[in-house]
């Protein structure tokens, strides 16, 4: 299998959020792990969200629920396009139907529960979760 760059910060970051239950905006996240993009900034935007997908893109190929579902938009903010290729993503992912199956809260919710459901096994978290030094 093919190995995908995943940013660890973000993706420890989403995990934590997952066991708590817990969403975060886009803009929090980017400032909570530190990854120094300035999200008024199209390429800076375009690579965390490059970032996000392959975190998600990783994690499906591992069997694991996408984790980045565990960021949300805030209302008027430069977060909708990152929210819509989420969405578009999962499209993909999940060979879903745009006919049939609207991405919507209540699917972004589902996937949020898979998450909360999958990192809350103690193993899982043991096994895949963050590495402590």
């Amino acid at each position: 299998m093919e190995e995908i760059y995943v940013n660890k910060e973000i993706r420890e970051t989403l995990i934590d959020l997952a066991v708590k239950n817990r969403t975060i905006t886009y803009s929090r996240l980017n400032t909570d792990s530190d990854t120094g993009y300035s999200l008024q900034n199209p390429d800076d935007r375009d690579k965390f969200n490059q970032d996000l997908e392959a975190i998600s893109l990783s994690e499906v190929k591992n069997g694991r629920p996408p984790i980045s579902c565990m960021v949300v938009y805030k209302g008027g903010s430069s977060s909708k396009q990152m929210l819509e290729s989420f969405y578009a993503m999962c499209e993909e992912m999940y060979d879903l139907s745009p006919e049939t199956t609207k991405p919507n809260a209540k699917f972004l919710k589902s996937l949020q529960t898979k998450c909360h459901n999958y990192w809350s096994i103690p193993e899982n978290y043991k096994q895949f979760g963050p590495k402590k030094w």
